[in-house]
């Protein structure tokens, strides 16, 4: 579904210590602050605390060398209970890690159950579901997914290896985007970069129409987000050329499970009448969002 709408861009600022370069990017000596947030756990058997989910993540990342945010900072600024939410606007999630305080944080939810097997047996499994944000952009920088079944150990050893893996990951990514001055751009196709219009407001000037697609684009749910029940919205920025060709996509609201790049794949894939000014084709933003519904793929 195409809809244009009042969305702006992220806002970012280099951190505090950050030197420019010349390239774009820059080089900090300040160590990277990261905070774990209190996790959303739905434990069907229960047994797993948010203590004991949380120091595993701490010292997980802190192997990394990032500066983990103490644990009493992070529930003064978002306090256990208090429901976060896994589809925010980049806006949102900005504002939530400028409130703790860091340079990115971690989402945490945990889906923990009994399952019955062919053979009668009962066993206990489940996913943990880890989100790494930027506070700088609100951008989701990375996902981890980690599906274990227990055994006579219990639950922080079926999850310790996925955690490592994670934390790994996630310290890569954080540390790439921070060297990466975030930017917009729209080239207009054909032979020259022309005026873009800002149509991400909905207002359209006189003499002016939106870009509008030849065939709807109908990105797929991926199979993680099947297999997560997942109900999301996905919001981009998107710019199309005076040539009708998709140039930039640029998320403003993210959901995670890979249904951003999927959006984007689909949205690529898709010509577009591009907007047009008194009658000629020019280069516009324009927003787009679109809705996914999934049932989960099994009990867990």
């Amino acid at each position: 579904m195409l809809l244009v709408g009042l969305w702006g861009g992220c806002l970012w600022a280099l951190p505090a210590g950050a030197r420019p370069l010349p390239a774009g990017l820059f080089v900090s000596d300040e160590p990277l602050t990261v905070a774990v947030l209190p996790p959303d756990i739905a434990d069907d058997v229960g047994g797993v605390t948010s203590e004991g989910l949380l120091a595993a993540l701490e010292q997980a990342l802190a192997r990394e060398g990032l500066e983990v945010v103490p644990r009493a900072q992070v529930f003064a600024a978002v306090p256990a209970g208090r429901p976060l939410d896994f589809n925010p606007t980049c806006t949102a999630a900005q504002a939530l890690g400028a409130r703790v305080g860091s340079e990115g944080y971690v989402l945490v939810r945990l889906r923990r159950g009994e399952r019955s097997l062919s053979d009668r047996q009962t066993i206990v499994g489940g996913t943990l579901h880890l989100f790494a944000v930027e506070t700088r952009t609100g951008q989701l920088v990375a996902s981890e997914h980690v599906d274990f079944i227990e055994g006579k150990e219990g639950f922080l050893p079926a999850v310790a290896a996925g955690i490592e893996a994670a934390a790994q990951r996630f310290a890569s990514d954080w540390r790439r985007v921070r060297g990466q001055t975030p930017g917009m751009g729209c080239a207009a196709g054909g032979d020259g970069a022309d005026e873009v219009l800002d149509l991400r407001d909905g207002v359209l000037p006189p003499g002016v129409t939106a870009p509008v697609p030849l065939v709807r684009a109908r990105p797929e749910p991926t199979g993680l987000a099947r297999a997560a029940g997942v109900t999301a919205t996905v919001m981009v920025e998107v710019c199309v050329g005076r040539d009708g060709q998709v140039r930039e996509v640029a998320v403003v609201r993210w959901a995670g499970y890979g249904l951003e790049a999927a959006v984007e794949k689909a949205l690529r894939a898709v010509r577009f009448r591009p907007a047009l000014r008194q009658g000629k084709p020019v280069a516009a933003w324009f927003v787009a969002a679109f809705n996914f519904r999934s049932s989960p793929a099994d009990d867990r």
